[in-house]
């Protein structure tokens, strides 16, 4: 591809950071202009008025087989289409002045560029009115932000490819072109070249058939799936892929797309097709069921087919596979649901934790809460650690005692089975380990250098109850309060919230002895 520039062409740079494979063009000189050869790399627009999403575009896009030229505006991206021809489009829909959306109709309007494919990308339009203007827009794909790199990578492959398969196609073309045109020579020339001209037909009919074997082994072996249709909507052509797609069998000349397909699915692509033999460029999503766990999702794009005269005499069609692309929304819709439960059974415990905080002062009822949600915090950032999968009960204990960390082991005894706790179990156990310990700091015996505490737990599988005691030992005399404390109150109410437990106290002479118990399904991980 070559180009020779105005001399009143005006003056255009794209930003460029050092050692970027894109290109900075100029007025009146062409030495920094780079096209793809027929050997070389492909080219990729990127279109994002942010430069940081341009960088990452860039790096995730890093292939010695594309060139990647990068706009920051609506304006530079129509300067480099008019300088290059590019395989695909990236474009963010949200730009000052022209949005993406504009620019993508601006860009499916003129003849030279309306077949390039367009991937919008986006972090804020995801409605389903936004994603059906961005197809009406003439995009063949809608990616969220932030995109997954393997994703955006595979589809902006299939486009190269393709690119690169229409330039085979065009090239073969071209070669029939000449070839008949040399066959013409030789008939005025026969009498001269009678000799040679057995030999001539020989070459000429082993280069048809290599550039043949050639297209037949891109279709065959392409991954998108490619089919043709005459004026009947009868098919003519169809590649491997095309035929895996639809479960059809790869005899399917002539036939008409009801015969071979499922008559709900038949009936849609009829209808498509219409469409496209009207003039119109038609895509649309089709989804297969499958004896798997997921199903399969698809985009068919359909387009008119014209002769010399620009009649339409068929329709092409591809087929892209953007199951992947599914079952990636699938999955953050997934998370979403997860996040917005946990986040609130943890607003359910700060708020009951600040019902049940009660001071005289404001200073100390701040004070109070950020203890507690300090205890809290412990166990949620032990649970982030474990990526809110298993964490054990020895393990909480440990995080909640760490500033008794020299203690555990000879004054802090724990004592009980590998049990698993529930992301609700660990918050809950975490505020009422640290309410015991700081009591037992205070006056208890963690008080003074000769007291030990005991902390056991078990699960009895028979009734599927769940017990954890805290005993303490050689302690300071313990003696019933005349009216509950702030800290039992905190405790009485986490059980009793969260776990439908019943909290048992002992006080004895040697020390303070506290028992829970509670069903293990409301503190363990499901079995």
């Amino acid at each position: 591809m070559s180009r020779v520039a105005s001399s009143k062409e005006t003056v255009v740079s794209f930003p460029v950071p050092p050692g970027d494979k894109t290109q900075t063009r100029e007025s009146g000189d062409q030495s920094g202009l780079k096209y793809a050869s027929d050997d070389g790399p492909v080219n990729i627009l990127i279109v994002d008025d942010e430069p940081k999403n341009l960088t990452v575009l860039e790096t995730v896009l890093d292939n010695s087989a594309y060139r990647l030229v990068k706009a920051g505006s609506a304006e530079q991206a129509l300067l480099a289409l008019l300088a290059d021809q590019f395989a695909v489009l990236i474009l963010d829909i949200r730009m000052p002045g022209v949005t993406g959306i504009e620019l993508a109709r601006m860009i499916k309007e003129r003849k030279k560029t309306a077949q390039i494919p367009i991937i919008f990308l986006t972090a804020y339009y995801n409605e389903d009115q936004h994603v059906m203007e961005g197809y009406g827009a003439g995009a063949v794909d809608y990616l969220h932000k932030p995109v997954n790199p393997d994703i955006l990578r595979s589809k902006v492959a299939v486009f190269a490819e393709l690119y690169r398969m229409q330039h085979e196609v065009r090239e073969t073309n071209q070669a029939l072109v000449a070839e008949v045109t040399e066959r013409r020579r030789a008939q005025e020339q026969l009498r001269e070249l009678n000799n040679t001209l057995e030999h001539r037909v020989i070459e000429r009919t082993r280069a048809l058939r290599a550039s043949a074997a050639l297209l037949q082994t891109a279709t065959d072996n392409a991954s998108v799936g490619l089919a043709s249709f005459d004026a009947d909507l009868r098919h003519t052509f169809a590649n491997p892929a095309y035929c895996k797609i639809f479960g059809i069998s790869d005899d399917i000349a002539s036939q008409h797309p009801s015969q071979v397909l499922a008559p709900a699915l038949g009936k849609k692509i009829v209808r498509l097709l219409e469409r496209a033999l009207k003039g119109e460029r038609v895509s649309s999503e089709i989804d297969r069921s499958s004896t798997g766990a997921k199903p399969y999702h698809y985009l068919a794009i359909f387009e008119p087919e014209r002769d010399a005269d620009s009649q339409i005499v068929g329709v092409v069609a591809a087929v892209f596979d953007i199951s992947d692309r599914k079952h990636a929304e699938e999955q953050i819709r997934l998370l979403l649901r997860e996040v917005n439960h946990r986040s609130k059974n943890l607003l359910s415990v700060v708020s009951a934790i600040a019902r049940q905080t009660k001071a005289p002062t404001q200073e100390e009822f701040t004070a109070r809460f950020a203890d507690r949600i300090q205890a809290l915090a412990t166990s949620h950032d032990l649970l982030a650690k474990s990526e809110w999968q298993n964490v054990s009960v020895a393990e909480l204990i440990r995080a909640q005692l760490a500033h008794f960390d020299d203690l555990i082991g000879r004054r802090i005894i724990p004592n009980g089975p590998a049990l698993m706790l529930s992301v609700a179990g660990a918050q809950c156990l975490g505020m009422v380990v640290h309410e015991l310990a700081t009591n037992a700091a205070k006056h208890g015996a963690l008080s003074n250098q000769q007291g030990i505490v005991d902390i056991t737990w078990e699960c009895r599988d028979r009734d599927r109850e769940f017990t954890i005691t805290w005993t303490e030992r050689e302690g300071p005399p313990v003696t019933p309060p005349s009216h509950r404390g702030y800290g039992s109150t905190v405790i009485k109410g986490m059980v009793e919230l969260h776990l439908d437990g019943e909290v048992l106290l002992d006080f004895q002479s040697s020390g303070f002895g506290w028992n829970l118990t509670c069903p293990a399904a409301k503190v363990l991980e499901e079995r």
